[in-house]
């Protein structure tokens, strides 16, 4: 189920990296853009390492054993696969208004987020969510988290929390301090 997700974040992003592109002064730095792609390309493979080392199974099964009792609620597969579909339709919604905020409008509008109002980057604060409940989602049998997962969690709150602080000087920039007054970056109500 994991990977499953981790393909829907994959294949989401890169879609959205093509239809919402539009033309702009700002460009990515060559190291930064192979840097992701290194992100996207390794993190299944870690996770799959993961699995099977702390299961011992390096082959994955074909089958599975019959259910002899019947399966009762689990939160990590009940409840978390639908916060994590949430959060995807969140971050979703988010890069669609920011692209529609540029394209439809004269000049960069600030952005006023229906979810999370207070933040300069809710889509970061989702893509940082979601890896964490990833980490519980994949967490093998017996463990907790994934460790995998969550220091990749650790590695794209550091990232996005790095690009958050240069979104937020571009912010102050484009439109004074009045605007930005009480806006965080990226963790509600405190960074």
């Amino acid at each position: 189920m994991a990977w499953i997700f981790m393909l829907i974040q994959g294949s989401r992003r890169f879609l959205e990296s093509y239809y919402f592109t539009s033309q702009s002064k700002s460009n990515m730095w060559l190291g930064h853009h192979i840097l992701g792609l290194i992100f996207y390309l390794t993190i299944n493979v870690a996770v799959w390492i993961e699995e099977h080392a702390s299961s011992g199974h390096w082959i994955p099964l074909h089958s599975f054993p019959p259910q002899k009792e019947p399966r009762v609620f689990s939160w990590k597969l009940d409840v978390l696969p639908a916060v994590i579909l949430g959060f995807h339709g969140l971050q979703h919604l988010y890069h669609a208004y920011l692209y529609r905020l540029r394209t439809d409008n004269e000049g960069y509008q600030m952005p006023e987020f229906p979810v999370f109002p207070g933040l300069l980057c809710p889509h970061y604060t989702c893509e940082t969510i979601i890896y964490l409940l990833l980490s519980f989602l994949a967490a093998p049998k017996g463990e907790t988290v994934n460790w995998t997962l969550l220091s990749a969690t650790v590695f794209v709150a550091v990232n996005l929390g790095v690009t958050a602080v240069g979104t937020r000087e571009w912010y102050l920039q484009r439109f004074g301090e009045e605007k930005m007054r009480g806006k965080k970056r990226m963790i509600p109500w405190v960074w």
